[in-house]
């Protein structure tokens, strides 16, 4: 605590030796948000001197050693920009980065400039919540194994993630995963435009990437990372610490090849010999072992970008990922013969034509094909035992194939009107064709409750599948929207917006999402007031609709046969089979989000937000059983003739609320970073599409807790004496425990699930530990020559400490009551582990 307070002290008052001369840098990007390279700039002194500066290929500028004193900063853009000047002010102590934000002609161009007389933008995409780190950033930050959406994801809200998981937009574009490999992003954002209708996600739940583009000559990094077992701390759970290495090779060139022509290459390969370590007990006592889990990880990205003409531009992209598993999902309660071994490829061809066709009006087109080939194969072919609380052995009984070819349209135009800046058009994030074939749990698995209960052979059910799990279904999404940005007077910004979202097996004409903000300057120009609200539709991913298609008890059978033999079941040609439907009356799911916040510049370089984010959530994801058997549960199921009949329905509800306070700081050479401190709570009664109520028809004792809640998070991304031998790159993270059932060990209510509790005992009543982890980069740069800009050929070593204080982080905790480790944890995040790099970058 007193290291956490001595860092949040730092970041409200730091503390800056004054300087003569300094360096005036910032971005420039255009209205998209998209980094402009080669555009000219001239800074010109009020004692008559002038300087000149270009963009460089990631959009970025520098004049060095300017003195104290007034300038005027101006352009005249390039492709149809509207000219552009502000007046700074140089004083004392290093500036912030200025970002200069193009606009088409006609339109007043905006600045945000974080000098000493510019105060807090009202634009929705400076909102100071807001979280971003461009790629100089990212390169002196400890990021384990290049993964960034990792990084970035504590920052992010679960209450506005949706039930497919974090929103990823690459360049605009819907994605799995960034596209690119790490070097190749130029920039990543989290709350840009909270309320924006052209994304059916809010701002706290989706990430935005930015990729490099090509500049006026070759720009290219290359990575060596490797880290070993020699140099980690060994994991909790293993009895002796495993020999365990990784590899990654990764690197991105991008340049012209001709006039109006460039190009961008990305690739990577990782080599993960990872071990996952085994904790479970069993009748002889507990089970502990060490099992080999390597992780094969190929990535390439391609890309052609052609100007045909100055407001003309076109792009053709083909990225490719191949992920092999070994022994996937085994640790913790799982043995190492129940793991899985799997493949993920996806092969990517996008096609984007941006075209001005006015100097107001700009429309995007974007054009995305996707292939994907997924075989999941089990280890064992064997039938799986599952002993709730206790461990996991036989065949993973999950071999399936899957197989999409997804197709994503993007046409969006920009319009610029005196006052207005209009956004509309159309996305279909999936017209997608998905092919599975299911081979799940043909051999069975067998349910115990307890150890005592497998010690007396007395299983709570047995489960399998039958038939031809073969199906081919059609999962299509679109929207529809149209948003205006209205600089209603110079200190106040509205922005109004309307999206229809639209999805196949859940049609709905009544999907409309009123969204909207105001921000408002006050006079000082160093506080600016937000408000928001606005209504957000989910969308069901592609798993409830293959069991939709697949469990009609035509195709492929399912059984349950509660309280039967082992180990040799009978399931008889009478034996009912299960079903799967959807309710008359299901339909997508909606989110009301609002905030209020008050922005601040404490000091020239400070800046600090204080907000209160609510949401509420209506007609949430579940599942019930609708043919449970009724009270008093032991008389057997209502319709005879079928066995558990999943009715899918959005009937949920959800509530959330938080006080939100982020701090950045840029406090020249000495610090630059950001903070986020949140303290939430959320409750709702479903956990999800896939989750059953223990009680089939008495839901009162589930509302409680969210799985996801944590009363509170600190998180802290930012670097010390970046320039400096002694620099130091940090990311803290401190967060509260999350919630865990406590279960009765018995399947109290006959319906083959043990998610029963003891009488009087409600959804997520017990907490586990909290997390805290603490990596630290320490980087150092060789020039191959005098000076040091970042664009002169050089080497980079660094090394990276992950789980720096070497603190236990546990997981997989228990809440069977009849389990000897009831209340207990059975994973933990790794120990203490040391990253090595050498880059080299041109």
């Amino acid at each position: 605590m007193r290291f956490v307070f001595l860092v949040a002290a730092a970041l409200f008052f730091p503390a800056v030796a004054a300087m003569a001369q300094q360096d005036v840098r910032g971005v420039v990007v255009d209205p998209a948000g998209a980094l402009v390279p080669e555009i000219s700039l001239e800074l010109d002194g009020a004692n008559g001197t002038t300087a000149s500066a270009v963009s460089d290929v990631s959009g970025r500028f520098l004049f060095r050693h300017v003195g104290e004193g007034r300038y005027r900063l101006h352009l005249r853009a390039q492709q149809s920009f509207a000219p552009f000047q502000t007046n700074l002010a140089v004083g004392p102590g290093a500036m912030a980065p200025i970002r200069i934000e193009l606009s088409l002609a006609e339109v007043k161009t905006e600045v945000s400039a974080e000098n000493g007389e510019q105060g807090v933008s009202t634009d929705a995409g400076e909102n100071r919540s807001q979280v971003s780190a461009d790629s100089k950033a990212l390169e002196a930050l400890p990021i384990f194994d290049q993964n960034l959406v990792a990084v970035l994801t504590p920052f992010l809200s679960q209450s506005a993630v949706g039930t497919s998981g974090v929103s990823i937009l690459v360049d605009g574009i819907e994605m799995k995963g960034t596209g690119v490999t790490a070097s190749a992003i130029q920039e990543v954002r989290i709350n840009n435009d909270p309320f924006s209708s052209e994304t059916n996600r809010p701002g706290k739940g989706r990430l935005e990437i930015i990729t490099n583009t090509p500049g006026d000559r070759p720009h290219g990094t290359l990575n060596f990372i490797v880290r070993d077992s020699t140099f980690d701390s060994k994991n909790y759970f293993a009895t002796v610490k495993p020999e365990e290495q990784k590899r990654i090779y990764e690197g991105s060139v991008s340049g012209p090849i001709a006039h109006g022509l460039g190009f961008l290459l990305a690739g990577s390969r990782q080599e993960d010999a990872a071990q996952s370590a085994v904790h479970a007990v069993g009748p002889q006592g507990v089970i502990a072992d060490n099992v080999p889990t390597p992780v094969y990880d190929t990535e390439f990205a391609a890309r052609v970008t052609s100007d045909l003409s100055r407001s003309h531009r076109v792009s053709l992209q083909y990225n490719v990922s191949d992920t092999v598993s070994r022994n996937l999902g085994v640790g913790g309660l799982v043995t190492r013969e129940a793991g899985v071994n799997a493949q993920a490829r996806e092969d990517d061809v996008i096609l984007n034509d941006r075209l001005i066709v006015s100097p107001t009006m700009i429309n995007q087109l974007q054009l995305f094909y996707e292939k994907d080939h997924d075989p999941t194969r089990s280890v064992t072919r064997a039938a799986k035992l599952v002993v709730d609380g206790g461990f996991t052995v036989g065949g993973a009984q999950a071999d399936l194939y899957t197989t999409e070819n997804n197709l994503k349209i993007n046409d969006i135009v920009s319009w610029s009107h005196k006052r207005h800046y209009v956004k509309f058009g159309i996305t279909i994030p999936n017209l997608s064709r998905r092919a599975w074939q299911d081979e799940t749990n043909r051999v069975g698995t067998y349910s115990f409750a307890s150890l005592a209960d497998y010690e007396a052979a007395r299983p709570s059910n047995f489960t399998q599948r039958q038939g031809y799990g073969h199906t081919i279904f059609w999962l299509n999404e679109l929207g529809i929207f149209a948003q205006d940005q209205i600089q209603v007077t110079p200190r106040l910004q509205a922005i109004v917006g309307l999206r229809y979202d639209w999805q196949t097996y859940f049609e709905s004409p009544h999907n409309f999402s009123p969204r909207g903000s105001l921000a408002y300057a006050l006079k000082d120009q160093r506080t600016v007031l937000r408000v928001g609200a606005g209504v957000f539709y989910d969308r069901s991913g592609p798993a409830p609709l293959a069991d939709l298609k697949l469990l009609n008890g035509v195709n492929l059978r399912s059984y349950t046969i509660v309280n039967g033999l082992y180990p040799n079941p009978a399931v008889a040609p009478s034996t009912p089979s299960n079903l799967v439907r959807r309710a008359d009356d299901a339909f997508i799911p909606y989110t009301v989000h609002y905030l209020a916040s008050v922005e601040r510049k404490l000091a020239s370089r400070t800046t600090v937000a204080i907000s209160y984010d609510g949401s509420r959530g209506f007609h949430q994801f579940r599942s019930r059983d609708v043919n449970a058997p009724l009270p008093p549960f032991y008389l057997g199921r209502p319709d005879a003739g079928v066995g558990v009949l999943r009715q899918m329905e959005s009937k949920g509800k959800q509530a959330s609320n938080a006080l939100e306070i982020n701090v950045e700081t840029k406090a020249g050479s000495w610090f630059s970073g950001m903070t986020q401190y949140v303290l939430s709570r959320t409750e709702n009664d479903t956990g999800g599409i896939g989750w059953f109520p223990a009680n089939q028809y008495d839901l009162r004792g589930e509302y409680g807790r969210a799985d996801f809640d944590q009363l509170q998070r600190f998180d802290l991304l930012g670097t010390f004496h970046e320039e400096s031998w002694w620099n130091l790159g940090l990311n803290l993270h401190l967060a509260s425990g999350l919630p865990c059932t406590e279960t009765a060990g018995a399947d109290l209510f006959h319906t083959g699930m043990l998610n029963a509790r003891p009488a009087g005992v409600s959804r997520n009543t017990l907490e586990t530990s909290g997390n805290v982890t603490v990596d630290a980069r320490w980087a150092h740069d060789l020039y191959f020559s005098r000076g040091k800009e970042d664009s002169k050929p050089h080497l980079t070593v660094a090394v990276d400490a992950f789980n720096m204080v070497n603190r236990t982080n546990f997981g997989g905790y228990v809440g069977n009551v009849r389990s000897p480790l009831f209340e207990q944890p059975t994973t933990a995040q790794p120990g203490r582990r040391m990253q090595f790099t050498l880059r080299y970058k041109f």
